[in-house]
């Protein structure tokens, strides 16, 4: 991946929570750098922004206020567009990363697309499909936000578990193993607002029967980056996060249909193979 990139960032603060603000440069961090750094709204009079002063300051977002100045239209919108355009024809940037779950951004982000920019969007789960299929890339923000905080759960619930047993340990002078620790999977089942996304069934059925066919080699085995490759062009939205995986190869162990395999690669990697169970 291209660590190289200059990102503008666009976020509709109307329309996205502060919540986000770690998870969209944690995100961004991984494509290259943001030059622009932007965020929209009328911080006046708009009592739903929760983006505050600290955030613009830590984040070195730049706020731009916008007037509402016909009652029910969106003036925030359309200064969005205008900075997209503008920023586009100054030829600076290679990326664009547009925050919002409206779809009203969906003409934009097929126009800067067409310009032979990337264009990865940022959203909640209820983001239509039409702006998460313009995109390059679609990351569902509030999805990430409670996996990392499932995760942060389950550690520190790890980590009291652990306390307890060496207590248990010292007293008994029995010696814990790793096989006294059960593993919990997270939870992946649909909730009421992830309707556009596919779930783990579907999910592992596409891996079994369209992308493993088409990726292994004679004796079977495909490499998981190739997967995961192929997944993200089939869905702009699919995350292992979505699954509370923090990453594929942690999803594709927790399901019993695959068999996994491994190699050393550069850097002291690992790289991750795969095929159905024989």
């Amino acid at each position: 991946m291209n660590q190289d990139k200059r990102i503008a960032l666009l976020i509709d603060a109307e329309n996205i929570t502060r919540n986000y603000c770690d998870i969209i440069f944690s995100e961004l961090a991984r494509y290259g750098t943001v030059t622009y750094r932007r965020i929209y709204g009328d911080f006046v009079k708009n009592n739903n922004i929760n983006w505050r002063e600290k955030d613009f300051l830590e984040y070195s977002l730049t706020p731009v206020q916008q007037f509402s100045y016909t009652t029910g239209k969106n003036s925030s919108d359309i200064t969005l567009v205008i900075d997209a355009m503008d920023i586009l024809y100054s030829g600076k940037i290679d990326m664009f990363c547009i925050v919002s779950s409206d779809s009203d951004y969906t003409k934009l982000v097929s126009r800067l697309r067409e310009s032979g920019l990337s264009v990865i969007g940022m959203g909640e789960a209820k983001t239509p499909t039409a702006l998460r299929n313009a995109c390059e890339k679609f990351v569902l923000l509030d999805k990430i936000y409670k996996s990392n905080i499932k995760t942060a759960d389950k550690s520190a619930a790890d980590k009291k578990t652990d306390k307890v047993k060496q207590k248990q340990s010292s007293r008994s002078g029995a010696k814990t193993t790793c096989g006294d620790t059960a593993v919990e999977s997270p939870a992946a089942e649909k909730s009421a607002d992830d309707d556009n996304i596919l779930s783990l069934a579907e999910l592992i059925e596409v891996i079994s029967n369209t992308i493993l066919p088409d990726l292994e080699a004679d004796n079977g085995w495909a490499s998981l980056a190739d997967v995961g490759n192929r997944l993200t062009k089939l869905y702009v939205d699919f995350d292992s996060r979505n699954y509370g995986y923090q990453k594929l190869s942690q999803l594709i162990k927790s399901q019993n249909c695959f068999e996994i395999d491994t190699q050393a690669g550069e850097n002291r990697s690992t790289v991750y193979f795969i095929r159905k169970k024989q």
